[in-house]
């Protein structure tokens, strides 16, 4: 089995400069519905996990659903979305 992505997928799969690389970049949700966890890449390019409630890198996670977290950094509230 090849692992090579044939080029017409690649292109359908892609999008050019949907991640925003100098800012926090909510890049996925995982888990059930009551113990969601957010996949959020730093500026640096480090993919962090946050739970609901954790004080971490990323701030405070105050809210998790579906395609938001809502994170609590240096006193100001900070929505993230998923990339459309």
């Amino acid at each position: 089995m090849s692992t090579d992505t044939p080029n017409q997928v690649a292109k359908k799969a892609t999008q050019s400069g949907a991640l925003k690389r100098k800012s926090l970049t909510l890049i996925g949700i995982a888990g059930s519905t009551d113990a969601l966890r957010a996949l959020i890449m730093l500026p640096s390019g480090k993919v962090v996990t946050a739970r609901m409630g954790e004080r971490s890198s990323v701030g405070h996670v105050m809210g998790i659903n579906e395609t938001t977290v809502v994170l609590v950094r240096g006193g100001k509230e900070i929505t993230l979305q998923m990339p459309n």
